[in-house]
């Protein structure tokens, strides 16, 4: 079964998560350039002199291993820069067209 992995990250971190992409030798993905939000524990990026910073989006809809694969490159990209702000998540993938 496909699973759908999002990626969100600060957009200085955006070399490190291409590369990880092409080490997990994914062909296909969205990446939003500019989402801008706030987390529980990173603050608020919302690109303005108040909440400066950006940050960017990655989907990726692939098998479950390939996924899996992945999610562990983002926990290690989460643990080296620690503080930046990298966040992960995995869905199911019911359907598609």
């Amino acid at each position: 079964m496909d699973k759908m992995l999002i990626v969100i990250y600060n957009d200085a971190l955006e070399r490190a998560v291409l590369d990880c992409i092409e080490e997990c030798e994914v062909c296909c993905f969205t990446l939003i350039p500019k989402v801008f939000g706030r987390g529980r524990t990173g603050g608020a990026r919302l690109g303005t002199a108040v909440w400066p910073g950006e940050n960017a989006m990655l989907l990726v809809v692939d098998r479950q291993e390939r996924i899996e694969a992945l999610l562990e490159r983002a926990k290690q990209l989460k643990t080296r820069h620690h503080g930046k702000g990298v966040k992960a998540f995995v869905l199911g993938v019911e359907e598609k067209v």
